[in-house]
C-alpha cells in the first residue's frame, strides 16, 4: 500500500506536467510577437546531439559536416552554422532540427519546398549576418541577434526579443502551423467550437401543414459564418403534437440543414430548441420568425388555423418560378388545410424578407417579383396583387428574383365586409441559386488564346496571380456561358474548391493550385483569389461550389472553367553531376586544353518549380531555354564568353542532359594572332530561357566582364562557374633531318604553347596524337608532299614512330629511304596532327589566316655538317 501511494502521487504529479501542452496559436501569432508566453519544450525523447551541423560554399562547390536532406521526425545538434548557399530539403513529410545556437550567413534555408514540412527549434540564439531566407516554422527560445537582413516566410515565434524594422520581414502564413508536425511541442487542434445555433422559420406557422426550419450552427455571434465542420444535433419541440417529420436528429452540412415540424393545434404554442449536439454550443439556442430579430423568445412559435398557403421552390437567380397559392383553413376531421376561396378574385398584400444575406448585410437593393411586379420589403409597404381563385381553391403566380441568397416571401389577406376582421396570413422562405460561376484571370496579360506555347510567357511556376471569380443568374435554359450574365453579387458560400486542368502540352503533368480554396463573398465586385501552379504550361483554372447552397440540394452549381492562362515558365534551372576535365595532360593527369580541342563536360541541367521539383512539363516547344557557356580567366574582367563553342543538348520532362561524350570548345583568338595562357580560365554557364530571362539558373557566382563579387554588383551575378581549366595555345612544330640514304633519319616533332611571349615546350602533353606514316609517293602540292627528285620504280619513303601520341611535348619520326637503288634527295612532308596543333604557316604565302599541318623535309644521301663549314666538297 506505500509503495501504491507513491506511485499515485507520483502520477498526480506528472499527469499537468504531461498533459500542459500549450497551444500552437498561443505561441505562433501574426504578427509574432516575444517574450512569447507559454513557451514551447522541446520532446524529452530527443536522440543525443550529434556535434555540430555546418554546411558552406565555396565556388560550385557545397560543404555540409552531413546530408542536409532530411526525412521527417527529429533530428538534434549543438550548434548550426550555414553560410554562402542554399540548403535543407525535406521529402514531404515535417522534418524537426535542434540547435544550441544557430547561424545564417548571406544562405537560404528551404527555399522552395512546403513550409509545414520544415520546424526549426533553437534553444539559445539566433544570429543573422548578410542577406538570409528562411522558409519554414522557426521557434527561437533566446534573441534574435541582427547584423544583416533575414526574410522568414512561413510562422516564428521568438521566446526573447523580436527584431523590428527594415532589416528583419517576416511573412507570416499561420496556415502551415495546421499542416505541421510539431511531435507533441504544442497542440494545433483547437476543438470545433459552435457559438450558438439559430433555428429560422416563417412568419406564419400553420396548423395544416408542416412548418420548415432551417437549422444553423453559427461560428459567431452575428452568425456571419458557419461551422463547416461535421456537426449533428437532436431538435426538441415541447408541446408539439406530431412533432419532427422523419425523427429529431438532423447532422448539417457546412453548418446548415432543414427539418419539418407538424403541430396540428393552435395551443398551447411549441417552443423549439437544440437539446444535445456534436461539437456542443458555447451559447444558448436562438430562433428567427420570418425577418424578425433572432432571439430566445422566437424559439416558441404560435401556430394558426386559417392562412395563406403555398410553397415557393428553391429556384435560379433571375429564372421566374411558378408557385400556387391557397387561402386555408384546417379541417378537424382531416387536420390538414382545405380551401377558404374558390372562384373568386381576391386583393393580396405580398412583401419579402431577406434572410441571408439579411437586409442590412444584402448588397445593392435586388427586389423580389410577384406577377412581374416588384413588392415592397415590409408589411408596411407591402404590395397589393389581385389572384383568381379557381374551383379547387387555388390561385398560380410567378415568383422571381435576380439575385442569390434566401428569402421568404409573405402575403395577408384582409377581409372586409361579411368576412368581418378576417385576416390571412401566409409565409414562405426559398433559396435563389446562382447558375454558375465565371472564373477569368484578372490581368488580361494571362490570356492565352492559341492554348499553346506560342503565347508569351506569364508566370514562373509557384508565382501568384489574380482570378476574379463572380456568380451568375440564369438567362435561359440553352446558356452554358455564364460570364456574360448577369451577377448575383449577394452569392456567399464557404470551400469553393479551386483546381486546374492543364490545356498544354498535351499529355503532360496536371500540375498542382497553390490555392486549393476559398470562401466566395457577397459583394458587388467579382472575387479576388490568388493563385499559382506548380507546373510549366497552359492551364484553365476551375472552381467547384459545394453540392448544397443554404442548406439546399436544389441545384449542382457546375463547375466553372477559365479561359486558357499561361503561359507557365519554370521558376528556376540548377545544375546537378557537373563533371569538368581538362582534356590534356601526362598520362591519367590532365591538367589543360588546348585551344581548340574539345574539353570534356558532362552534367544534367534541370528545369525546376518554386519547391525545387523538376517541371516535367518542360518539354517539346515549351522547353526553350538553351545552356550558354561563359568564360573568364581569374576574375580580370575579361568576358571570354564569345570564344565558346555552343552546347547542343535537348530538354526531355524537364532535364536536358550532357553526358561523358559532351564536350566544348575553346577558340583561338583571331587569326593569325595567339594569346593566353589563360592558366585560370573559369568556365561557366546560364540559361538563356529565350523569355528575356524570367527564368534564370541558380545559384549564380560568376559575371564575365567584371572585376570583384558580382553578388554585391548592380544586376547581380549571370552565370554559375562550373569550374576551371587552364586553356593554352598550341602547335606542333617539326625540324629538318639530314643523313646518308643508308640511315633512319631521326626527326624531332614538337607540340609548343604560347607562353605570353615566345613558344615553348608543351612538356605536358601526352594527350595529342599524330598520323605519321606518309600518304602519298608522289609530288601532291596541295597536300604539302614534294620528292626532288621523285621516286624511280622499286624506291619508296617511309616514316614511321615508336607511338603516334607525343610523349611529354615530342614525338621522334623516323624516316627510311627503302628500295634499290637507295634514293637520294629531299622528301617534304606534313605531319597530320589534331587540329588544336595546327598554326599559321601559311606554306602558299597567300593564305596566312589559314591553319595547317606542320611540314619539314628529310635529306636523304646529305651530310648536314658544321654550321662552322662554308663549302664542303667530295673528292675521288
Amino acid at each position: 500500500m506505500p509503495y501504491l501511494r507513491l506511485l499515485l502521487i507520483a502520477l498526480l504529479c506528472w499527469l499537468p506536467q504531461a498533459m500542459a501542452v500549450p497551444l500552437c496559436s498561443d505561441i505562433f501569432t501574426k504578427p509574432p510577437t516575444g517574450p512569447n508566453n507559454p513557451g514551447m519544450q522541446p520532446p524529452p525523447n530527443l536522440p543525443s546531439k550529434a556535434g555540430n551541423f555546418t554546411c558552406y560554399t565555396q565556388g560550385n562547390n557545397r560543404h555540409c559536416s552531413r546530408s542536409d536532406a532530411f526525412g521527417p521526425g527529429d533530428f538534434n545538434f549543438a550548434n548550426g552554422d550555414f553560410e554562402k548557399g542554399f540548403y535543407l530539403a525535406t521529402n514531404g513529410a515535417t522534418t524537426r532540427l535542434y540547435f544550441d545556437n544557430l547561424t545564417l550567413k548571406n544562405t537560404s534555408i528551404h527555399q522552395g519546398y512546403n513550409p509545414s514540412h520544415l520546424i526549426v527549434y533553437v534553444r539559445g540564439n539566433l544570429h543573422i549576418e548578410g542577406h538570409n531566407f528562411f522558409k519554414g516554422i522557426l521557434y527561437v527560445e533566446g534573441n534574435i541577434i541582427m547584423s544583416g537582413n533575414a526574410t522568414i516566410s512561413g510562422a516564428l515565434a521568438v521566446h526573447g526579443n523580436v527584431p523590428s524594422g527594415g532589416n528583419f520581414t517576416p511573412i507570416i502564413d499561420l496556415g502551415v502551423i495546421d499542416d505541421a508536425d510539431f511531435g507533441g511541442m504544442c497542440d494545433k487542434q483547437q476543438a470545433v467550437q459552435i457559438d450558438h445555433f439559430l433555428l429560422k422559420y416563417s412568419e406564419s406557422p400553420l396548423t395544416c401543414k408542416a412548418e420548415t426550419v432551417t437549422v444553423l450552427a453559427c461560428k459567431n455571434g452575428s452568425c456571419s459564418e458557419l461551422v463547416t465542420d461535421p456537426v449533428s444535433a437532436t431538435l426538441t419541440a415541447a408541446n408539439a403534437v406530431t412533432g419532427w417529420e422523419g425523427g429529431n436528429n438532423i447532422s448539417l452540412v457546412n453548418g446548415s440543414g432543414q427539418k419539418r415540424l407538424w403541430h396540428t393545434v393552435v395551443a398551447p404554442p411549441v417552443t423549439i430548441g437544440v437539446g444535445s449536439s456534436s461539437p456542443v454550443a458555447v451559447n444558448p439556442t436562438l430562433c428567427q420568425r420570418g425577418s424578425s430579430t433572432p432571439s430566445v423568445a422566437a424559439c416558441t412559435l404560435a401556430f394558426a388555423d386559417s392562412g395563406l398557403l403555398f410553397d415557393v421552390p428553391d429556384k435560379l437567380a433571375g429564372k421566374a418560378a411558378s408557385v400556387t397559392l391557397s387561402a386555408v383553413r384546417k379541417d378537424e376531421q382531416s387536420q390538414r388545410c382545405v380551401p377558404t376561396f374558390q372562384n373568386t378574385t381576391r386583393q393580396l398584400a405580398f412583401w419579402s424578407d431577406y434572410l441571408s444575406p439579411d437586409a442590412v448585410a444584402l448588397v445593392g437593393s435586388p427586389k423580389m417579383t410577384v406577377e412581374s411586379s416588384a413588392i415592397g420589403t415590409s408589411v408596411q409597404n407591402a404590395t397589393s396583387i389581385p389572384l383568381s381563385f379557381n374551383s379547387q381553391g387555388e390561385a398560380t403566380l410567378s415568383v422571381n428574383y435576380p439575385d442569390a441568397g434566401q428569402l421568404a416571401l409573405n402575403a395577408r389577406y384582409l377581409g372586409g365586409g361579411s368576412e368581418g376582421n378576417l385576416q390571412l396570413d401566409g409565409s414562405d422562405s426559398f433559396v435563389s441559386f446562382p447558375v454558375g460561376l465565371c472564373v477569368k484571370a484578372k490581368d488580361p496579360l494571362a490570356s492565352c488564346p492559341a492554348g499553346d506555347a506560342t503565347c508569351a510567357a506569364y508566370r514562373k511556376t509557384g508565382d501568384s496571380f489574380d482570378l476574379l471569380i463572380s456568380a451568375h443568374a440564369w438567362s435561359s435554359d440553352t446558356d452554358s456561358e455564364y460570364c456574360d450574365n448577369s451577377t448575383t453579387p449577394n452569392f456567399e458560400i464557404q470551400n469553393i474548391t479551386l483546381g486546374s486542368t492543364l490545356v498544354a502540352p498535351v499529355g503532360g503533368s496536371e500540375g498542382v493550385t497553390g490555392t486549393d480554396s476559398y470562401s466566395h463573398k457577397a459583394q458587388a465586385s467579382a472575387n479576388e483569389v490568388s493563385q499559382s501552379i506548380n507546373e510549366v504550361g497552359v492551364f484553365r483554372f476551375s472552381a467547384q461550389a459545394p453540392n448544397t447552397y443554404l442548406g439546399s440540394l436544389f441545384y449542382r452549381i457546375p463547375l466553372a472553367l477559365s479561359g486558357n492562362i499561361g503561359r507557365f515558365v519554370p521558376a528556376s534551372f540548377a545544375l546537378k553531376n557537373v563533371s569538368l576535365i581538362p582534356a590534356c595532360g601526362l598520362l591519367n593527369s590532365p591538367s589543360f586544353s588546348y585551344m581548340g580541342q574539345p574539353t570534356p563536360l558532362s552534367m544534367q541541367l534541370e528545369a525546376h518549380n518554386h519547391q525545387n521539383q523538376v517541371t516535367m512539363n518542360y518539354r517539346d516547344d515549351f522547353a526553350k531555354g538553351n545552356a550558354v557557356l561563359a568564360a573568364e580567366n581569374n576574375n580580370d574582367g575579361s568576358d571570354l564568353s564569345a570564344r565558346l563553342s555552343v552546347l547542343a543538348g535537348s530538354w526531355l520532362a524537364g532535364v536536358m542532359e550532357f553526358d561523358s561524350t559532351s564536350t566544348f570548345v575553346f577558340e583561338r583568338t583571331s587569326a593569325p594572332g595567339m594569346d593566353g595562357p589563360f592558366e585560370q580560365l573559369d568556365i561557366g554557364l546560364w540559361v538563356d530561357d529565350m523569355d528575356g530571362e524570367l527564368s534564370r539558373l541558380a545559384p549564380l557566382d560568376m559575371k564575365p566582364g567584371s572585376i570583384g563579387d558580382c553578388s554585391v554588383m548592380p544586376g547581380g551575378c549571370s552565370a554559375q562557374r562550373l569550374g576551371t581549366v587552364p586553356m593554352r595555345h598550341g602547335r606542333a612544330v617539326l625540324e629538318n633531318t639530314y643523313g646518308p640514304e643508308t640511315d633512319i633519319l631521326r626527326m624531332p616533332a614538337y607540340a609548343q604553347y604560347w607562353n605570353g611571349s615566345a613558344w615553348t615546350l608543351s612538356t605536358e602533353d601526352s594527350c595529342s596524337i599524330a598520323s605519321v606514316p606518309l600518304s602519298v609517293q608522289v609530288d601532291n602540292p596541295a597536300l604539302g608532299y614534294l620528292y626532288q627528285p621523285g621516286l624511280v620504280a622499286g624506291q619508296s619513303i617511309d616514316r614511321s614512330a615508336t607511338s603516334a601520341s607525343f610523349s611529354q611535348g615530342q614525338l621522334p619520326l623516323f624516316w627510311q629511304a627503302l628500295g634499290s637503288p637507295g634514293y637520294r634527295g629531299q622528301v617534304t612532308a606534313p605531319l597530320d596532327v589534331p587540329d588544336w596543333l595546327h598554326w599559321y604557316w601559311n606554306w602558299s604565302g597567300s593564305e596566312p589566316q589559314n591553319l595547317s599541318d606542320p611540314r619539314a623535309s628529310a635529306y636523304f644521301g646529305r651530310y648536314r655538317g658544321d654550321d662552322r663549314i662554308i663549302f664542303w666538297r667530295e673528292i675521288n
